[in-house]
């Protein structure tokens, strides 16, 4: 009889412990990173930042240049050491596809 009282109040403070113990649920967030293409159709060389890593690209006269932007990035002229005009907003649909400059 003892033994069964005393397994009885072992289970009992175990199932106690057990739902005293908290749960943290980590959310992680993966942002989607993709090639954005951007030739330079003018007639001079540009420089530009990419506003959300802050890395900043030289655009060749001419040459086609892959920019990797989340969705949301913000893709600004860089000159003289800051940014200067907003060129684009990065979205999922400019995913691979070649952006004239001049008609940004």
């Amino acid at each position: 009889m003892k033994k069964t009282i005393l397994l009885l109040f072992l289970a009992l403070s175990l199932m106690s412990m057990k739902s005293n113990q908290v749960v943290l649920n980590k959310e992680i967030t993966i942002t989607e990173k993709f090639d954005i293409k951007i030739k330079n159709d003018t007639d001079n060389e540009v420089k530009v930042i990419n506003a959300g890593s802050g890395g900043s690209y030289s655009l060749t006269k001419n040459a086609t240049t892959t920019i990797k932007m989340e969705e949301g990035d913000k893709l600004h002229y860089y000159e003289k050491g800051k940014k200067g005009n907003l060129i684009l907003t990065a979205t999922k649909e400019m995913h691979g596809k070649v952006q004239l400059l001049s008609k940004l």
